[in-house]
């Protein structure tokens, strides 16, 4: 090898050392000093061994209750009665709903669970706890927690194992159990309580690996023994099983709970925190309850989880579907609170009451979905409505009732989770009619909304970073049509396996935005770190059109600025027009305007040069998206694109679950910035206005 070959070698090697210094110095930025220096000594415990060492054997457990003396003196706990419970979902429920539960309840005895509200997978039976359905690998048991993770190259996405582990199917088989007061479905729980507890030994494996996940199962742990309990076959040693296991779960929580305190800031914290408190509350059984209660009520309304939630309602994890999880969180823990005598600050109340304005006003009213909005890692914390698991009606029925007293909605499936938190009186109390959704700004969440009814609207994402989650969308656009969602934002599909999806779906290319030389907006560091955030700013706001810029690609050559403008139009059309202009000279680019549509037939009309028009044949009829430029451009459509390290054309409403969508690329390489315009439309007849929409567009931007 020449002289010139090997300093070319060793000035990139050299570079590439220096980029990665620079990286994880702006890493350490974003942590703080305390966070920084916390998660290098979770890291180093991890890699040294130190954290089993310091992790220690298995507790002891005493308990000072048998199940009769419980059953008689059970602290109170929101859920209703058996024999109410059994006389509402009976009668509430129509045949389709219940003949679901029983359906699911049944394949769930058997260890076939429906993962993630929506797809099935086989755990076999009995079932192994450690098993992913989808690679049909298994997770080691006999592994410590802390180093358990080494495996996931071979054992793949560990939430597809976490899964069934959160026991999601134990809602169904309750609620199976309420409508038949059939013992099978006790049974099956209790044989699968004792099942987990012989096959994952405390500290060992990969469902003691994450505090959020022993939260989880707790709660579902717990509602099945509330609902159980005075069943024949609940027997005394599974009463004291039960009890066991969670003491065992409050015990690893409290012992590793700092690391989502100081390293997290994230829902973890508000799931670890909720279970102390409610095995606390509801258990005071153990010498360690009182103070569990306590720590578990403090971190709740302490500043490290109350400030997660932005003044004008949204969620630092930019996500409709954790703003969820959280606030089911609270949800639990305020009503655990009222029931025994305690109570939360007003600062908890005060963020259910900006949570629910902001989640309300982004709902499509035909279904109760939300734009698909951030990270979705497939989440339902209590799984008991027949209603979609992209339905938020639940929740903000249940957010609605617990601040204003009253039902935000007409009666419908949404309503039996009012009965399960609340009971009879909440399923029974009046509607409150006052309730419109508008456009509106949300300045700090930086998610807007263009609504021009209670089906027809879109949203617009432009507001900076102040959180490191979150995907790398500014400027996106979702548009939904009497209810269909027509430009849609992708999901997130799997976190950790399958990784170019996973950078596809984070990334820039899957938004309907635009992307500059193939670039994301930031840089993803690692699998969820963002490191030098786009700042964006919302320029003009009315309530008929919305204007931002974001400054994710002035780092490019030329400074390039990205501005785009929403406009609802007076026949009820959305024009989006996007202008990217160089701050400092000229510079070659690659501009790529990029709509992810729904999975419609479709066809594609060139009308004049660089004016397309996208036919749609959706269910409820025809719809149009006339795309065009000035500039020389080329447009291409991608379904289902599936290139090894660039898919393309994806969408994931489910987690774990991908399936074709329309992503559609208009296209061009020049070196004095472009404009875009995009016409959506009932109207197959729109290229004069079109046309003079561009043109006069583009005559304001000459003149000025």
């Amino acid at each position: 090898m020449c002289l010139d070959m090997k300093l070319e070698i060793m000035t990139k090697r050299t570079s590439t050392i220096i980029k990665r210094f620079i990286n994880i110095y702006e890493e350490l930025k974003l942590l703080g000093f305390l966070g920084a220096v916390f998660r290098f000594y979770y890291e180093f415990s991890l890699r040294t061994g130190l954290k089993k060492l310091l992790s220690g054997g298995v507790p002891r457990v005493t308990i000072n209750i048998n199940l009769n003396e419980w059953r008689r003196n059970k602290q109170r706990l929101f859920l209703p009665s058996l024999e109410d419970a059994h006389v509402f979902l009976n009668s509430f429920l129509g045949d389709k709903e219940k003949d679901r539960i029983l359906k699911i309840a049944n394949d769930s005895i058997h260890g076939k669970i429906i993962c993630f509200s929506k797809w099935v997978g086989d755990y076999g039976y009995p079932v192994n706890w450690h098993f992913n359905p989808v690679r049909r690998v298994s997770w080691p048991n006999d592994v410590h927690w802390s180093k358990v993770m080494k495996f996931e190259k071979k054992c793949g996405d560990i939430k597809l194992t976490w899964e069934i582990n959160r026991f999601p199917h134990f809602y169904y088989m309750i609620r199976a159990y309420v409508l038949t007061f059939d013992d099978k479905y006790v049974k099956g729980i209790i044989e699968q309580i004792r099942s987990w507890k012989d096959s994952n030994t405390y500290g060992y494996g990969v469902n003691w690996n994450s505090g959020q996940e022993l939260a989880i199962r707790s709660l579902a742990w717990i509602f099945a023994l509330y609902m159980i309990s005075d069943n024949n076959n609940f027997t005394e040693g599974d009463f004291q099983n039960l009890l066991t296991l969670l003491y065992l779960h409050a015990h690893h929580i409290e012992k590793n709970i700092n690391y989502a305190y100081y390293a997290v800031h994230n829902n973890h914290l508000i799931g670890e925190a909720l279970s102390l408190y409610a095995i606390g509350t509801l258990f005071p059984y153990f010498k360690e309850s009182e103070r569990w209660r306590k720590k578990g009520k403090n971190i709740l309304q302490s500043r490290k989880c109350l400030k997660q939630f932005y003044a004008d309602g949204g969620y630092c994890q930019s996500s409709f579907n954790y703003q969820r999880l959280a606030l089911h969180y609270y949800l639990w823990a305020v009503r655990i609170a009222e029931l025994n005598g305690d109570k939360f600050k007003d600062d908890v109340l005060d963020i259910l009451r900006k949570s629910l304005k902001f989640l309300y006003s982004f709902m499509n009213f035909d279904n109760g979905y939300l734009p698909n909005w951030g990270t979705n890692d497939g989440a339902l914390l209590n799984p008991w409505t027949s209603c979609d698991y992209r339905d938020y009606r639940p929740l903000i029925s249940s957010l609605a009732y617990f601040v204003n007293k009253n039902r935000i909605f007409s009666g419908g499936l949404w309503d039996e989770e009012l009965f399960w938190l609340f009971g009879n009186e909440a399923f029974n109390s009046s509607k409150n009619s006052a309730n419109t959704a508008l456009s509106g700004k949300f300045i700090i969440s930086g998610l807007h909304i263009l609504r021009l009814s209670d089906n027809t609207f879109a949203t617009f994402r432009c507001g900076s970073l102040i959180d490191r989650f979150g995907q790398a969308d500014q400027l996106h656009v979702d548009l939904w049509w009497k209810g269909l969602n027509i430009a849609i934002d992708g999901g997130s599909y799997l976190y950790n396996d399958e990784l170019q999806y996973h950078k596809y779906f984070m990334g820039t290319s899957s938004h309907n935005t635009v992307v500059v030389d193939h670039k994301d907006q930031m840089l993803l560091f690692r699998r969820f770190k963002w490191l030098y955030w786009t700042k964006a700013k919302l320029l003009n706001f009315s309530d008929k059109f919305a204007e931002g810029e974001h400054y994710g690609y002035e780092k490019l050559k030329g400074n390039i600025i990205h501005k785009r403008r929403i406009e609802i139009l007076d026949n009820g059309d959305y024009l989006v027009e996007d202008n990217l202009y160089l701050k400092n000279g000229k510079a070659n680019h690659t501009y790529d305007l990029h709509w992810l549509l729904n999975d419609f037939n479709y066809t594609v009309s060139v009308l004049e040069e660089n004016i397309f028009r996208i036919n749609l044949q959706t269910s409820l009829g025809k719809y149009y998206i006339f795309i065009g430029s000035l500039t020389k451009c080329s447009l291409t459509v991608n379904r289902a694109f599936a290139h090894k390290e660039t898919p393309d054309g994806w969408q994931s409403p489910y987690y774990g679950e991908k399936i074709p969508a329309l992503s559609v690329h208009f296209a061009c390489n020049t070196d004095n910035g472009i404009m875009f315009f995009t016409l959506f439309t009932e109207n197959v007849n729109s290229l004069d206005i079109f046309k003079r929409i561009m043109e006069g567009k583009y005559a304001c931007i000459a003149n000025s």
